[in-house]
């Protein structure tokens, strides 16, 4: 394939459409970006951040305020997510396989939040991973799932039906002249109940495992009160044997979703849009996939580095930087995604980007951020604290007491988002001493 334009790819006179897909499931989706070729990926209204790149640079090597090293490298990491996740989906695109399109998507789609991780760990700071993974798990689940519920059971986007009613009643020339935004009053959007059923219970097994390692480590320190090596030397391995647990149950996952149960799991009703080809080829994709993830794994260091410093003269706390900033880094662009799509009528993929994302995190990064410590000498572990694994168990009952039914309203949406707004004050006043 060559870059620019549309590609074509044809075997014994056929096409064979490429696809991409939701972050973290097999759910279609259309391309993130508009456009074709390189210069499309740079082309959205968040690339304006880019400039804080170089500027976020020069803040920690000519040592200005640490604020301002933290500041401008969390407003640099917000298009380089953006452009990352596209290339990956460009990828993907790519192989003409949509079983390992699929498998990319679902290793790599989160992929920012898995360099920060690996960053914050060689720099110690085994708090803020818990938070920040914590944080993208709840983000998910309450804050893009509520607000895709609100803005899905409020407004409608249907520029086709406009197009299509062409008769010029009040109705339809207000359509046109908001460029097919609507109220709607009374709606309820309906979804698959399987997918956001599966995910769901995902959630649950995560959380299962998260409370029983972090309830008997609590025991554990109440055993071993004086003797802080000991513990750790009970609690590693146990995390570490859990994981790769929980990482097995991942791949059982991906196996049920890409394999076994395919169609049942797909949004086949979301997704009725002929997709279009990959307009970059495979070899520009993996270069660009090298140079991003090699410029985010770097400005994160620079980010993790500003911390303690920050935290130490500014009126926010770590556990605040890691459950709701943090977490913005890898995931606006998809939360803006997953609102579009709600109000497309698409709730299926809003479901899959809020609640699937959500799923890849607790299933696939938690685990592997206890690993990759075991590679690097890093005593991570499972153990999330008492107020972390209670407030992500009630989140995920909450969730699932809203998707059971396969319906969603307006209500519901607020709800998600008001309790996303109790944790995100709770969590402001927890001082940064506080094991929590």
């Amino acid at each position: 394939m060559a870059d620019g334009g549309e590609v074509l790819l044809r075997r014994g006179g056929e096409r064979h459409n490429t696809t991409r897909f939701v972050k973290g499931t097999n759910a279609k989706k259309p391309p993130n970006f508009e456009g074709t070729g390189v210069i499309a990926l740079f082309k959205h209204p968040l690339s304006i951040f880019l400039v804080c790149v170089p500027f976020g640079v020069c803040s920690y090597y000519l040592s200005w305020d640490p604020a301002y090293t933290f500041w401008l490298n969390f407003f640099a990491m917000l298009p380089m997510a953006k452009i990352l996740g596209d290339i990956t989906e460009e990828l993907a695109a790519g192989l003409r396989n949509d079983l390992l399109a699929g498998l990319i998507n679902a290793t790599f789609g989160n992929a920012v939040e898995m360099v920060i991780t690996v960053q914050t760990l060689r720099g110690g700071l085994y708090a803020v991973v818990k938070a920040t993974l914590l944080g993208s798990v709840l983000s998910n689940v309450l804050l893009v799932l509520g607000m895709s519920f609100l803005f899905g059971g409020l407004v409608n986007i249907d520029g086709k039906k406009a197009e299509e009613a062409k008769q010029k009643d009040a109705e339809s020339l207000e359509k046109e002249a908001t460029g097919g935004y609507s109220m709607v009053a009374e709606k309820v959007q309906t979804f698959k109940i399987l997918g956001a059923m599966v995910n769901t219970s995902m959630l649950l097994l995560s959380c299962l495992s998260f409370t029983l390692v972090t309830v008997f480590g609590t025991m554990l320190e109440d055993h071993y009160k004086f003797d802080r090596t000991h513990l750790e030397d009970v609690m590693l391995p146990i995390s570490r044997t859990c994981s790769i647990i929980i990482i097995s149950a991942y791949v059982a996952y991906i196996v049920f979703q890409l394999f076994t149960h395919r169609t049942v799991m797909a949004e086949g009703g979301d997704g009725e849009e002929e997709e279009e080809e990959s307009s970059i080829s495979v070899a520009t994709c993996s270069v660009l996939l090298f140079v991003m993830t090699a410029v985010v794994a770097f400005c994160s260091d620079l980010l993790v580095d500003s911390i303690e410093s920050m935290t130490a003269n500014a009126n926010m706390g770590e556990h605040f930087i890691g459950i709701i900033l943090l977490p913005i880094v890898g995931n606006a662009c998809e939360h803006a995604a997953a609102v579009r799509f709600a109000m497309q009528d698409k709730p299926g993929l809003s479901i899959g980007i809020a609640v699937g994302s959500s799923t890849q995190i607790a299933l696939f990064v938690v685990p592997f951020s206890v690993l990759v410590g075991w590679a690097i000498d890093r005593p991570m572990d499972l153990n999330f604290g008492a107020l972390n694994v209670t407030v992500m168990t009630l989140s995920v009952i909450v969730v699932l007491s809203m998707v059971v039914d396969g319906q969603s309203n307006w209500l519901q949406g607020y709800l998600l988002c008001a309790a996303y707004a109790v944790i995100a004050v709770l969590f402001w006043y927890v001082p940064n001493s506080t094991s929590i």
